[in-house]
């Protein structure tokens, strides 16, 4: 690595610890510069791209429908949720879907892994592929969680991402991870 790059830390102070993050100021040092930066630490994050076979081989994803409170409205998006302190992430993701599907998957294949904002953040997350869902149970969602179920067909997300309700940006990062895969049949 380029060493005139790289900015040392110097100090880091809990500013806020929040639900699901702590705010820090850093004090770093490249060379002879010195600055403060705000970051975020956060738990790892999974997303899960659920999808369902009908009998003529087309395809639909099974999605989440919910309020988000950062843009004040509701967004359509694929199960996902942060990583619990120890958990793997292909298990965070089956946890993910049962909560917020009621669905099981015969098959949970990685299919992508990105850091999401390495400017002020730390966390990364996993995208998985789930096939041969079977529903097993009721939603058990957290105390915040209000959500609805719906099955979008492929080609409706991929004409319409980027578009309200289609808007969330793991959703569309999820969505070029399954479409650069190799078809996968269930």
């Amino acid at each position: 690595m380029n060493p005139s790059l790289h900015w040392d830390e110097l100090e880091s102070t809990l500013i806020q610890s929040c639900r699901v993050f702590d705010l820090y100021r850093s004090r770093r040092r490249n060379g002879t510069r010195e600055g403060e930066f705000y970051l975020l630490r956060a738990q790892d994050w999974v997303n899960v791209v659920p999808v369902l076979r009908d009998r003529e081989g087309g395809e639909r994803f099974l999605m989440v429908k919910q309020f988000r409170n950062g843009i004040e409205r509701v967004t359509v998006e694929f199960p996902a949720g942060l990583i619990e302190a120890g958990e793997q992430p292909a298990d965070a993701a089956a946890r993910e879907l049962l909560e917020e599907t009621g669905c099981r998957a015969e098959s949970m294949v990685p299919i992508g892994t990105i850091v999401p904002n390495p400017a002020f953040m730390n966390n990364t997350c996993y995208s998985f592929c789930a096939r041969g869902l079977e529903k097993v149970e009721e939603l058990a969602l957290d105390e915040l969680e209000v959500l609805e179920v719906l099955e979008v067909p492929v080609e409706e997300l991929r004409e319409r991402i980027g578009q309200a309700p289609y808007e969330n940006g793991m959703t569309a990062l999820a969505l070029f991870w399954y479409l650069r895969q190799p078809a996968i049949t269930t």
